[in-house]
């Protein structure tokens, strides 16, 4: 019997947060949906693997969790792709591994999406405020002007999209959060239809964010990104 839903999680470092993915997860209020949860341990220094296998091991309901295991750290980008590689689900996607993002979103992504095969469902965060949110309007400015298309609340999570889209999507790039502009990028330029709905992203409880708000990660990242950004317009 196929499935409805599949979710990955790029997991780096996040031991103290799978128990509570998981509960979470196990605990949405599915219908007749068959969804799985894929944890992908992306080189994870900590004990990552054995929490997630633990998990794995403890679940006995109907819904499905998965490890997939990366000995290395293959980026946010890639640790996302060898995820969805692996997905059995009509639709896919993803989310944080850091407890921000609310995974009833990605539930409330599918019933809005899910009649559709042509179609992007995606976040839009109302309280993307603070240095955050100075870095993000930032990243959208230069995205909409260097691509020629209007970005908007381009890492907002949760993604998810019909699993036939996934052959669209032949350039995914591996580093950094790179993967979210290619992909809205690809949607808007093949005229791909997305559907939005708020989201709040919550204050991480448990482990140390991969973002740190300082200076030198400001300069980094806008740099890095108006790069990856003319690469996408003008080389893909």
């Amino acid at each position: 019997m196929s499935l409805n839903i599949s979710l990955v999680l790029p997991c780096y470092n996040e031991e103290k947060n799978i128990a509570f993915l998981c509960s979470e997860f196990l605990n949405l209020p599915f219908e007749n949906e068959r969804a799985e949860l894929i944890l992908v341990n992306n080189g994870s220094t900590d004990n990552t693997k054995k929490e997630i296998e633990k998990a794995v091991n403890k679940n006995d309901s109907s819904i499905i969790i998965r490890l997939v295991n990366l000995e290395t750290n293959v980026g946010y980008g890639g640790g996302i792709y060898e995820g969805l590689k692996t997905a059995k689900g009509n639709f896919i996607g993803w989310a944080h591994a850091d407890l921000q993002t609310p995974l009833i979103d990605f539930l409330k992504l599918y019933r809005l999406i899910n009649k559709k095969k042509n179609i992007l469902g995606k976040g839009y965060r109302t309280n993307n405020r603070g240095f955050d949110g100075i870095v993000s309007r930032i990243h959208e400015k230069l995205a909409s002007v260097i691509l020629g298309v209007k970005m908007r609340e381009i890492n907002a999570q949760p993604k998810i999209f019909n699993r036939e889209l996934l052959s669209q999507f032949n350039n995914i790039p591996f580093k950094w959060t790179t993967l979210d502009t290619y992909i809205l990028y690809t949607c808007l330029k093949n005229k791909i239809e997305i559907q939005t709905i708020d989201v709040v992203f919550n204050t991480r409880k448990y482990g140390e964010s991969k973002w740190k708000n300082n200076l030198f990660t400001f300069i980094t990242h806008i740099v890095f990104n108006v790069l990856y950004l003319f690469k996408l317009r003008f080389l893909n």
